[in-house]
């Protein structure tokens, strides 16, 4: 999500990733601080396509001043090809966009 999709669609609430191993299994990110509130969480932009469609508290944490989304992977490999094929079709027919809420 981090190297392939989040340059194409402009995300810019994903925490950065620093380092990961190819399976997934080690990432390093920044250290976010804890906790965010719900209200800081509803702020963040709408996506087109959307970024996960998990929005809990405890994967949120604070870089900065900015918000961002921590725990953005997917666990399971059927999950993982079907979000790839969600995101190809969406590259191919529509630029990204941001909704505001």
């Amino acid at each position: 999500m981090w190297h392939t999709w989040r340059p194409i669609f402009r995300w810019t609430t994903l925490c950065p990733v620093y380092l990961a191993d190819p399976l997934g299994l080690v990432v390093i990110m920044p250290r976010a601080t804890q906790p965010v509130s719900r209200e800081e969480i509803d702020a963040m932009p709408d996506y087109y396509p959307d970024i996960t469609s998990e929005t809990k508290i405890e994967d949120h944490g604070r870089l900065d001043a900015t918000i961002v989304a921590l725990d953005y992977g997917l666990p399971h490999e059927d999950m993982v090809l079907s979000r790839r094929e969600y995101y190809r079709q969406r590259a191919a027919s529509a630029p990204a966009a941001v909704v505001p809420k």
